[in-house]
């Protein structure tokens, strides 16, 4: 979703941009978009474009001819090795194409430039869909949202430490899955608390998004999201430490029992300052600003962005350039 919006972001700013895709007619359909996109045949690579790959896909990046500048959009520092030790560090030390690498949090970017301090490692501040991602006024029934995704080994016990405890009875549960961004959002801005499963997370945006649709967040910042884990208006629990993430749910239940405004207080606090923090007129102008200041131009020239999806099995499912 990223990458599309930044294919809007610089094609509004006079910076021509697409999403290029392996399969013709194909377009992500689980939010909402009008992102200018082609294929792969149809798209041209030229000497002044910039090309835009994700950190999973160092390993195709290999297949540009020399001389075509680079981009590593990192979204996920912790994943920066997954093509290979040997792979991986090869191109980011010694590829003369890269000419940047991007990151969307301070611990991502920290983590990159201590592994390869030689690169030019930049961070740009995702924004938070302020249309889809608000506080609602009506007063909330007793519903704890989470993302089932990452609902195995530490994460099940604190729910199962909880439910053998009796803390959840008046409580209901949302699992927030197979659903469209808007339904996400829709659950987000009906429930009180989320509870934050992911022990790593290159931003940790579904934390951030609860944030700003009101609710109070416990759990793991995923390190990514350490930045705005505010303990004003948020908990934020030790990786694998179960014990301490269900007691903190129990406290803050206990708390919301006695005064009812507990969590809703905090929640309104944590979204506004979400909202403000990571706002799209700071992404876009950040896009901006990184986009044309690798190009050497002002905003009204040329950029290539691309990343590849990949099927279960490994191979190329789809190719997204940006820019012919």
């Amino acid at each position: 979703m990223a990458i599309y919006r930044h294919v809007d972001i610089l094609n509004a700013a006079g910076i021509a941009a697409a999403a290029l895709h392996w399969r013709r007619g194909f377009r992500y359909a689980w939010f909402d978009n009008e992102t200018r996109v082609t294929t792969l045949g149809a798209a041209r690579i030229g000497r002044h474009d910039l090309v835009v790959a994700s950190e999973l896909d160092v390993d195709l990046l290999s297949r540009l001819p020399p001389g075509v500048r680079h981009v590593i959009f990192n979204q996920s520092g912790h994943l920066t090795w997954d093509r290979g030790l040997e792979l991986v560090n090869d191109h980011y030390l010694t590829n003369p194409d890269l000419a940047a690498v991007v990151t969307v949090s301070e611990h991502s970017r920290a983590l990159v430039r201590y592994a390869f301090p030689h690169l030019d490692v930049r961070r740009i501040h995702l924004s938070l869909n302020r249309d889809l991602f608000y506080p609602a006024p009506a007063k909330r029934q007793n519903r704890i949202a989470y993302m089932p995704r990452p609902f195995r080994g530490n994460a099940e016990l604190v729910l199962k430490l909880l439910l053998t405890r009796g803390v959840l009875d008046g409580w209901e549960l949302v699992p927030l899955k197979g659903l469209s961004h808007s339904d996400v959002a829709r659950q987000l801005r009906s429930t009180r608390i989320f509870l934050a499963l992911s022990d790593q997370e290159g931003f940790g945006l579904p934390a951030a998004e609860a944030m700003a649709c009101g609710n109070y967040v416990i759990g793991h910042h995923g390190y990514g999201g350490r930045e705005f884990f505010d303990p004003a208006f948020s908990r934020a629990i030790e990786t694998a430490d179960v014990l301490a993430f269900a007691k903190a749910v129990e406290e803050v239940l206990q708390n919301d029992a006695i005064d009812p405004d507990w969590c809703w207080l905090r929640g309104q606090r944590a979204s506004a300052h979400v909202l403000a923090e990571y706002s799209a007129e700071r992404e876009r102008r950040e896009v901006v600003e990184l986009y044309a200041g690798l190009l050497g131009v002002k905003a009204q020239a040329s950029v290539s962005a691309l990343q590849f999806r990949r099927e279960n099995l490994g191979a190329i499912n789809e190719l997204r350039i940006g820019g012919t």
